[in-house]
């Protein structure tokens, strides 16, 4: 009723301040989609406050990250998800892997041979690095690829155990404890098909990516 009283006046920006917090998953899920396709008839530029990071990206078309009263961010859901400027905008939007690395060295106009954890691999990088420089290595945990270990095979990779396993129908997500001690967030697709899909606890991993998924970001605390 509220929202219908604020658009008979056809006004041309509509603020709505956290406007479905107070509901119930299923009907805030139903009136996200109400909202969207009222957006779309009326044509009035919605601005939807939210600390919810999953509905800032399902209702925008463009989103403002803020920090203190600060514009972090600001972009499409895509790029603000896939593309993150800064571990702020990283950690605030959906689950993320922050990996401690150091440049080895160049080896061409984009990749960079680094220790990630310990572990050395190829990542891409778009900006001027020098040996021995800090990075952060950003991965979704939908990014990564887990193969388990069994006897002493020799496997690539960051090398951990699986300390935790949470069945979500669609996904299976683990968390692997690295050699490190570092916790690593999982998330894969379900596949009843395969044998060795659901990992056991303690389970020894090999955690791999596709070369180029992830974001690289300088370590600015150690610049």
């Amino acid at each position: 009723m509220a929202i219908a009283r604020a658009v008979v006046n056809k006004p041309r920006l509509l603020l709505l301040d956290e406007s479905l917090s107070a509901l119930d998953y299923k009907l805030r899920k139903q009136m996200q989609n109400e909202l969207k396709a009222l957006q779309r008839k009326l044509g009035i530029t919605f601005v939807f406050v939210t600390h919810d990071q999953e509905e800032a990206l399902t209702m925008s078309d463009r989103i403002v990250v803020m920090r203190d009263g600060k514009i972090e961010q600001d972009g499409t859901p895509r790029e603000i998800y896939e593309e993150p400027k800064n571990l702020f905008v990283a950690s605030f939007i959906g689950e993320i892997n922050i990996f401690d690395a150091t440049v080895i060295e160049r080896l061409d106009e984009q990749r960079v041979r680094a220790s990630v954890e310990g572990r050395e691999c190829n990542i891409t990088v778009n900006f001027a690095v020098e040996a021995g420089q800090r990075l952060h290595v950003l991965l979704r945990p939908e990014d990564l690829r887990v193969d388990e270990i069994h006897h002493n095979s020799d496997a690539d990779g960051l090398i951990g155990y699986v300390r935790e396993r949470n069945y979500k129908g669609m996904t299976l997500e683990s968390v692997v404890e690295l050699e490190n001690g570092k916790m690593v967030m999982v998330s894969e697709f379900f596949n009843e098909d395969d044998p060795d899909f659901d990992h056991s606890l303690d389970q020894k991993m090999s955690i791999n990516w596709v070369e180029s998924w992830e974001v690289v970001l300088a370590d600015e605390e150690h610049q």
